[in-house]
Parts: structure tokens; sequence; C-alpha cells
């Protein structure tokens, strides 16, 4: 092989993402099936899709979230996300809720099928649960 194209190959490799394997599997356009968050004052908050719709599309790197309750703007968020064996961790650049400055979001997850599962644990207690069906 001429040191030339190994050179090539070398950067190529040296300069992929380092999660550039297992996101594949999240790449997609997502839609919330249901779920629920527990709110700063501990009341689990069911998540009314009747009146709520949420999609999340996600590239090998890069996620963003819109959704909408009762018709109206309810949050969104936009950033980039690793994955770690079956952690899904979101750093979130652009939103339109406060956060602090550097927070990120970490979920465990299992994808069964066009299913992806994930729940969130503050203090090892669960504080957020979501179901997401991909859309395509």
């Amino acid at each position: 092989m001429k040191l030339s194209t190994l050179f090539l190959l070398l950067s190529i490799l040296i300069n992929l993402p380092a999660n550039a394997a297992e996101p594949s599997e999240l790449s997609g356009t997502w839609e919330l099936v249901n779920g629920y968050i527990i709110d700063s004052e501990g009341k689990k908050i069911a998540y009314d899709l009747e009146a709520m719709v949420s999609r999340k599309v996600l590239t090998t790197t890069d996620y963003g979230f819109v959704s909408r309750k009762g018709g109206e703007f309810w949050a969104a968020s936009t950033g980039t996300y690793l994955v770690e064996g079956n952690q899904y961790t979101e750093k979130p650049e652009l939103l339109s809720y406060p956060l602090e400055a550097g927070a990120t979001y970490t979920f465990t997850f299992e994808i069964e099928g066009d299913n992806w599962y994930t729940q969130r644990f503050e203090k090892g207690e669960p504080v957020e649960q979501e179901h997401w069906r991909r859309l395509r």
C-alpha cells in the first residue's frame, strides 16, 4: 500500500466521530407515542397525546425536536447527541426553555423494531419516560 493511501485512510479514521457506528439505528424521524415527565414539584405529568404532537429528527450526530400542545407551540430543542451502549445523551444548543449552560440530558434506551423507548433518571429516580415510533 502506498504511503499516501495509508495517510489518507488514517486521516479519515481519525476524523470520524467517536459514535459514528451506533447512532445509525436512531437516525430518522420519530413521533412521540406516549410518555410522562416529573415536574419540579414532583408531580407526574402524562403527555396528553390527544392534545400534544411531538416529532424528533436525528442525523448521525444531531437531533432536533418540536412539540405542539393544544394546537399551540409548546417546546423545541436542537443540538448534538452521543450514544454509548444503551445511553443516549442530548447536548442542547438551541432550546425554547430554560436550561443551565452546558447541561445535558442522558436517557437509557431500547429499540424494538420501529419503537424507541427512553427513560431519564435524576438522583436514581425516573423523571421522564417516552415512547417514540419511527416515521421514516
